[in-house]
């Protein structure tokens, strides 16, 4: 019997956090703006480098806040490609702070709202031509890796294998790599070993030299598709997936790889190896929390399955005394 691995709640920020169009990436051309379109372009602009700051160190709500400004000012300048990489910002943001209904809502709003934009480019009435001249219609790839990983979290496979399809053939090659990632994703928790090995190949043909996240993905997916053929092999690779996300910043996504590797060691018959493993990926899973809330669920599910005594939440806020101490 095939075993189901706790992972859908991990899918978040690791899966789209490469992908972040800043303001980096806002091309710029024609006439030099005069002072106040130039202000209200600093204004989103600044928008979008605060709310990749704020999220960098997990301020969720600063970096929500400020990617929602950012996707008003865009829908207020009527620029649909700002409207594409703010929302994509927003929804990730959301995303990573374990709203994925939230994320779902934005990627809807930002549709309707490039779908409203590109209607009315069809046809421009005072010119009688087909668009608008210098226009081009954002790739909405990335709306759709995001759409997919949220879809995966709420455990909705179906849904979410269509969305990362519909992603792969985006035009953005880092989006299309990790929409093929997160479908092997969920290949693996499916049992559906064939599309499994079709993401592995996508994956490994990728131009070289692989980036750190790439090598991430790809030992992740190879060490769940040798899972059951060979667990010596799998718990190597998820080894080597793990100290990938460790380089890169991607802690939900390592802590994914310490429980591939905890059940690889438990399938080679290492139990006491997997027991540890388990409680290193609940420890790391508790403490994205501030420690004034309630352990995260699947952090008490880790626990459980680790089944050893240890602390779930050492060095946890709750224990902070104050500064002055009674006489």
């Amino acid at each position: 019997m095939r075993t189901i691995h706790p992972r859908s709640r991990f899918v978040g920020v690791p899966i789209v956090a490469a992908l972040f169009l800043t303001s980096s990436l806002l091309g710029c051309g024609g006439a030099q703006p005069d002072d106040t379109v130039k202000q209200q372009n600093d204004e989103y602009v600044q928008a979008m480098d605060s709310g990749q700051n704020a999220l960098a160190i997990e301020r969720y709500s600063v970096a929500e806040q400020q990617y929602r400004m950012a996707t008003r000012l865009a829908v207020r300048h009527d620029d649909a490609a700002a409207i594409a990489d703010a929302s994509f910002n927003l929804a990730v943001t959301q995303l990573a702070a374990g709203e994925p209904e939230n994320a779902l809502a934005t990627v809807r709003e930002a549709r309707e709202a490039l779908s409203l934009r590109a209607s009315s480019d069809v046809v421009t009435p005072e010119r009688g031509t087909k668009g608008k001249a210098g226009v081009t219609r954002p790739d909405t790839g990335g709306l759709n890796l995001v759409s997919a990983a949220a879809l995966y979290r709420l455990g909705r496979y179906d849904e979410a294998a269509r969305s990362a399809a519909q992603a792969r053939t985006s035009s953005i090659h880092d989006v299309a790599l990790r929409a093929a990632f997160l479908g092997g994703l969920i290949a693996s928790d499916r049992g559906d070993i064939r599309t499994l090995a079709a993401s592995i190949q996508t994956l490994a043909s990728a131009p070289r030299p692989h980036t750190a996240v790439l090598k991430g993905d790809l030992a992740e997916l190879r060490a769940r598709a040798s899972l059951s053929s060979s667990p010596s092999e799998a718990m190597s690779l998820a080894a080597e997936s793990v100290a990938s996300r460790q380089s890169t910043g991607e802690y939900r996504a390592m802590a994914r790889a310490l429980v591939v590797e905890a059940h690889a060691a438990r399938a080679a018959g290492h139990n006491d190896v997997a027991a540890s493993l388990l409680a290193r990926a609940a420890q790391s899973v508790a403490a994205r929390s501030d420690g004034a809330q309630a352990p995260d669920a699947l952090a008490l599910q880790l626990s459980q399955e680790a089944a050893i005594p240890f602390a779930l939440e050492p060095f946890d806020a709750k224990k902070m005394t104050d500064d002055i101490t009674p006489p």
